[in-house]
């Protein structure tokens, strides 16, 4: 059948709607609906849509929860039947189909009757006349026969030449019986960046500025975004610069950046690198020692064999332990059980047993699946076993057996993870990067999800428990009888001391675990917050994002949706993860944020991340070749220096971008910068006790102050599904912190710092200046002629006078001396332990040639910046030395100095 013929049968009233095979197009609706067309538009295809495109179903009108004017409609649309009802039903219905013309429907957005929303439409236009022939043709609702099934934009990419130019855009709807319609007029449009393209109502893009964004335009349940940009330089096509793209990666940004006109920087320095890539893969500030190697090495691979060796330090795995413990929510206070005991074991365990997956290079797949179908007991494992196995972690024990069971039930043993909303909202976040928020309401406004497809992914969870089961249920009976438990006058603590006092014990003290509590014929009624959905008093059948219904009985619900997310096909599993380890090496997510992906929240490089994550599921879902990937680009190498058309770029990856270091990793460079070489040289081969390890959550650090310092630095509390608690910010509080609080200062003076030991080493003092020379130091004096105080008498000089002293009293001391005796030789014993740590560290310290202030200096820059200073900079901090009260005290104050700079603070 042809268009033309169509169009001719529906005037001659001989087809209710026009329709077409396969493949033909059926005309837009603004040139069908003319004066004497006889169509009867459909309900979904073309009033619901009209009236979205309106506003009348926005946020801001009919559509919000409480609705305007006593009349409420489905937000964006979504509920077809509600909608219809909303209409059509009721004491006083919007529609009136023995008097079209008298409908509210059409009264009020002509402003014949009274409408707070203004005028939306004018009398004879073609929205006119199309909600009048559905109301003449007996206000019916949409068949359910046929469904809509994807959405078709073109063009799929618009590249101008010069603001103020303009191109439309022609959207196409397909539906299931094979029909195709032109929707442009009754679609949604908006801009990601009005500041680079806007666009009309009627889909007609204008440039406004150079850079690139993307259209998204919205149609029914079809969400479908379009490139638009303007490059920014003349640097395109034929007149671009030969760039070198020596991977994968490097290829693909160059062919966005090459429609840009933008020339990507320079690779970055090696010391540049260097520190880049150590803080980024393990959290942790190369070694002094480490630059000057790097710096010295030229071998052409130096780079890849740094990443390959980074890769196998244990940094590397505490670092992105506890990248992925922010993403599934590990949370102290979060955590369920009933005694704080518990709690901060969990805590522990849970980063433990992520620990050793990581560090083992375990496949991104199994170590979800670890957690995702965790339950509580082990397959064939007791219920005492389990409990006893906890109460072992309580008191400190089996933490290494616990850390190698297949699964981690600590995940759904959270406060904010009890409800199957809660689950499933957490578990879209943490595993998809997909925001369900919206749709656990009302249609999502910018994906395909709706209320039902909320509510079929919930159902996965509701079987999945945390609490006793029946053979818990006894042993915990037992137990409280035992000890008195039952008694509700005990408070907390008391009941915490029995609890205590039985796990020192050993007993088997009871616990709540995770358990599937299997649902009649595979499915669940809604409950819970959405009881009151239109939902509600039906069961739901689980259904993957996106897919197929799981209608086959499974054992554990959550195994299909393993599989799912297991699966080749699947738009969301790699590419989440894909997304988030980009991020932070870029700053920005390919979707940025990115925990944010909808589909009108489209890839900046579409064609990067489809690779990656093409290439990482192929790779057996391999955490350290996606690591290689990236950290071998190109790309990631780029300086941060810009250039005249990369300047302003923030989401094309020309260049680095400086970044603030993660609060975890600041705390710890801070530690590691003021630290000796042996205490460098043990933070750098074991995480244990780091901020970017397991860390004491409860405030209780080395030095008392690390949990303040990690808050101010912006560490996550994951009490939420957001990537946005991790905060980067620069604040006062932080510069506050670094210049003047006394925790600094603890860092700087402790007796493991690099400073203090270097005096201990050399003899020099921190503080006294050196006499004049030639003058024996005198007592302080008073006036203006006073001399300056002698300084304190080295260790060997107090060994000296305290052996002679020990001597003295032995042989003529009187009794009440010798009574003294214990405690002048365990004086001593300190005093001579402190000089054989002074002959250690000055082993460590490579000799006196350390003392010199150009090594000192050096060393000072190589310790926090990671590079060798300037010929200037080293002049300005040898000459501040030298005019200080004592060159060490000079050498402190220039190290305090460099832990203030920008390039401290900053991954560059």
């Amino acid at each position: 059948m042809t268009t033309k013929l169509g169009t001719l049968l529906c005037a001659a009233g001989l087809l209710a709607a026009p329709s077409a095979l396969a493949g033909e197009l059926i005309p837009p609706a603004a040139t069908r609906f003319t004066e004497d067309a006889k169509e009867t538009p459909d309900f979904q295809r073309h009033v619901l849509p009209l009236l979205g495109k309106l506003g009348c179903n926005g946020r801001a009108c009919h559509g919000s929860f409480q609705g305007a004017g006593g009349f409420r409609l489905s937000l964006f649309g979504y509920d077809f039947k509600a909608d219809h009802e909303a209409l059509t039903k009721g004491e006083k219905p919007r529609v009136d189909p023995e008097e079209p013309e008298a409908s509210k429907l059409l009264r009020k957005p002509t402003l014949k009757m009274p409408h707070k929303g203004g005028e939306r439409i004018k009398v004879d236009t073609w929205e006119y006349r199309l909600i009048l022939r559905w109301l003449e043709g007996g206000a019916k609702p949409t068949k359910g026969d046929v469904h809509f099934k994807s959405l078709e934009v073109t063009p799929t990419e618009m590249v101008f030449k010069k603001p103020g130019e303009k191109t439309p855009i022609r959207v196409l709807a397909h539906w299931s019986d094979g029909s195709v319609e032109d929707v442009t007029c009754l679609s949604r449009f908006r801009s990601n960046d009005e500041s680079i393209a806007r666009v009309d109502g009627e889909g007609v893009v204008e440039c406004v500025n150079k850079g690139d964004t993307h259209i998204v335009a919205f149609y029914d349940n079809g969400v479908a975004p379009i490139a638009a940009m303007l490059p920014v330089s003349e640097y395109v096509g034929a007149n671009y610069p030969d760039v070198p793209a020596r991977t994968r990666i490097d290829q693909l940004i160059v062919a966005k950046l090459k429609k840009l006109g933008i020339t990507p920087s320079e690779v970055c320095t090696d010391a540049e690198f260097l520190r880049r890539v150590s803080l980024d893969l393990t959290g942790t500030l190369p070694t002094p020692e480490e630059v000057e190697k790097f710096l010295k090495d030229k071998s052409p691979d130096k780079r890849k064999k740094k990443i390959d060796e980074l890769l196998e330090r244990p940094g590397y795995a505490a670092w992105w332990t506890t990248k992925l413990c922010d993403v599934t929510g590990q949370a102290l206070n979060q955590l369920l059980e009933q005694s704080a005991l518990y709690n901060r074991a969990m805590f522990k365990a849970w980063y433990d047993w992520i620990y050793t997956r990581v560090a083992a290079n375990t496949p991104y797949d199994r170590i979800v699946e670890g957690i995702v179908v965790a339950k509580g007991r082990d397959p064939g494992q007791s219920y005492e076993d389990y409990a006893r196995q906890l109460g072992a972690l309580a008191r400190g024990e089996g933490a290494e057996a616990f850390s190698k069971r297949d699964t981690m039930p600590f995940y759904w043993m959270r406060r904010n993870v009890q409800k199957p909303e809660e689950k499933s909202l957490n578990f879209a976040y943490a595993f998809l990067g997909v925001r369900l928020q919206c749709a656990e309401c009302h249609k999502h406004p910018f994906d395909q999800w709706t209320q039902q497809d909320f509510q079929q992914f919930a159902a996965f969870f509701t079987p999945v428990q945390y609490g006793m089961t029946p053979d818990g249920q006894k042993v915990q009976r037992e137990f409280n009888e035992k000890h008195g438990l039952n008694d509700k006058k005990l408070n907390q603590k008391e009941r915490d001391e029995k609890l205590k006092a039985a796990l020192d014990a050993k007993e088997t003290v009871p616990v709540r675990e995770v358990f599937v509590a299997k649902p009649k014929n595979g499915r669940t009624p809604v409950k819970g917050k959405n009881a009151k959905s239109p939902l509600a008093g039906r069961v739901i059948t689980p259904k993957v994002l996106g897919g197929e219904e799981v209608v086959a009985n499974y054992e554990d619900s959550r195994e299909p949706l393993m599989e799912w997310m297991r699966s080749e096909t699947n738009p969301y599993f790699a590419k989440a993860f894909v997304n988030r380890v980009w991020a932070n090496y870029f700053n920005v997510g390919i979707v940025d944020p990115p925990d944010d992906m909808n589909l009108a929240n489209a890839p900046s490089n579409e064609a990067l991340l489809d690779d990656l994550a093409s290439g990482f599921v192929k790779s057996g879902y391999d955490i350290k070749w996606l690591h290689r990937e990236i950290c071998n680009s190109d790309a990631y190498q780029r300086s941060w220096r810009t250039n005249p058309t990369n300047d302003l770029d923030t989401r094309n990856f020309s260049h680095a971008v400086v970044r603030r270091l993660p609060a975890e990793v600041v705390y710890d460079a801070l530690v590691q910068c003021t630290a000796n070489a042996e205490e460098v040289a043990r933070i750098v081969s074991e995480p244990v006790g780091r901020a970017i390890g397991n860390l004491a959550p409860e405030g209780k650090g080395r030095r008392g102050q690390d949990q303040f310092a990690l808050r101010i630095f912006g560490k996550p509390e994951r009490a939420t599904s957001c990537d946005c608690e991790r905060m980067s910010d620069p604040t006062l509080v932080q510069s506050l912190y670094l210049r003047n609080d006394n925790e600094i200062r603890n860092l700087l003076d402790r007796k493991e710092a690099w400073v203090p030991t270097l005096a201990l080493a050399t003899g020099m003092r921190l503080d006294a200046p050196p006499p004049p020379k030639g003058d024996r130091p005198n007592r302080p004096g008073k006036g203006a002629n006073a001399k300056p105080e002698a300084p304190p008498p080295t260790i060997a000089e107090q060994i000296t006078q305290l052996d002679s002293r020990i001597r003295r009293v032995k042989t003529r001391g009187a009794d009440k001396e010798k009574a003294q005796l214990p405690a002048l030789e365990k004086q001593l014993g300190g005093l001579k332990q402190r000089q054989a740590d002074q002959v250690k560290a000055v082993k460590a310290l490579g000799g006196a040639r350390k003392v010199e202030p150009a090594s000192l200096v050096r060393e000072a820059y190589l310790r926090t910046i990671s590079r060798p200073p300037t010929k200037d900079e080293l002049d300005i901090a040898i000459k501040y030395i030298e005019e200080s009260r004592s060159p060490l005290s000079g050498l402190r104050d220039v190290l305090w100095a460099l832990i203030n700079t920008k390039e401290f603070i900053t991954n560059h």
